[in-house]
């Protein structure tokens, strides 16, 4: 009788600690997992394949192995199919394009610290790249994070000089600008605003690209100074033009509103008539110009009508008046 064989997986008690994943703690809590259980691989360099997923299910809460009994066996069999599925049931449900848009569109909040900032906006490019992987589209260049970073800083003068800088060790990363930020910068990571940039720095011989680092902080705080200058000439124009255009406003009212204050004198007889000399009317509503004008049109019918008679009569007269010739 042949004898049954089982195999059994040996799990041991590993240093690195593994937060139990029950899933409701949204995109972020998968990525932590993923990366608290690819540590736990890490220390064991002759883990098998099946180690690997007794592993992952070892730190798995009950609702989460209810959800994965609904997939078929081949994606929960292999461990990195395990971890592209769970991925898939709780990581980021947002396209690539949205996220995308979103990590070029942080900025740094106004009360946010430099490290808290930074913070954010890494979390941001590594939820782009896993979707970027999932999806199994090309990942993001990390030098597009350091881009978004400088873009993304309140402060005006430190952008300008990070940018700079940039330009000049255009193979700096990530870490590179942001450890500069943190020394240009007074934070101290609990979302302090920037207020000052005049904090001792440490400046190695070997490094060529910080041996002026103290004279571009001088250009820089000379380049804040002119800025608020110039940034209070302007509201200083802004406010004169306002009061030209209050005193212009002004006087159009005034003007417009003149003639309605000529019309309630004239109808208290500021005018006089010309034609009468009395008060009180136009000449136009003159009484006398217009019995004139009557009369004058009066007139003139009783001379037509005068004409006509006669000149009726005289046609009449004419026969009597011019008899026939005598007869020789």
């Amino acid at each position: 009788m042949a004898k049954r064989t089982t195999q059994i997986t040996q799990v041991r008690n590993r240093e690195s600690f593994v937060h139990r994943f029950h899933g409701n703690g949204g995109p972020r809590e998968i990525e932590i997992f993923e990366e608290e259980i690819r540590h736990a691989w890490a220390e064991d360099l002759s883990i098998t394949e099946s180690q690997k997923v007794a592993v992952i299910r070892r730190y798995l809460g009950s609702a989460v192995k209810d959800e994965l009994a609904c997939y078929p066996t081949e994606l929960i069999v292999d461990p990195e199919k395990l971890l592209a599925t769970l991925r898939r049931a709780y990581g980021e449900c947002k396209s690539v394009s949205r996220l995308t848009l979103e990590l070029h569109q942080c900025q740094q909040g106004r009360n946010e610290g430099l490290r808290v900032y930074s913070q954010r906006i890494r979390r941001k490019f590594l939820t782009l790249k896993s979707r970027q992987r999932v999806t199994g589209q090309r990942e993001t260049n990390d030098t597009d994070l350091r881009d978004v970073f400088i873009d993304g800083l309140m402060d005006e003068g430190l952008k300008l000089h990070l940018r700079q800088w940039r330009l000049e060790q255009p193979s700096c990363s990530f870490f590179d600008v942001r450890e500069i930020a943190l020394k240009l910068c007074e934070d101290d990571g609990e979302g302090i605003e920037i207020n000052s940039i005049s904090c001792p720095i440490e400046v190695k011989e070997s490094n060529k690209a910080t041996l002026d680092l103290e004279d571009r902080l001088k250009k820089l705080e000379e380049d804040r100074n002119e800025m608020k200058t110039k940034v209070d000439d302007i509201r200083k124009k802004i406010e004169e033009t306002n009061l030209g255009n209050q005193e212009m406003l002004k006087k159009i009212l005034e003007n417009l509103e003149k003639p309605s204050q000529a019309e309630p004198n004239r109808r208290n007889g500021s005018d006089t008539c010309f034609v009468c000399g009395r008060r009180g009317h136009l000449a136009r509503e003159c009484r006398e110009r217009i019995n004139a004008a009557n009369r004058q049109e009066s007139d003139r019918t009783q001379h037509v009508v005068r004409s006509q008679s006669v000149g009726v009569k005289s046609r009449g007269s004419m026969p009597q008046a011019f008899g026939k010739c005598p007869t020789v």
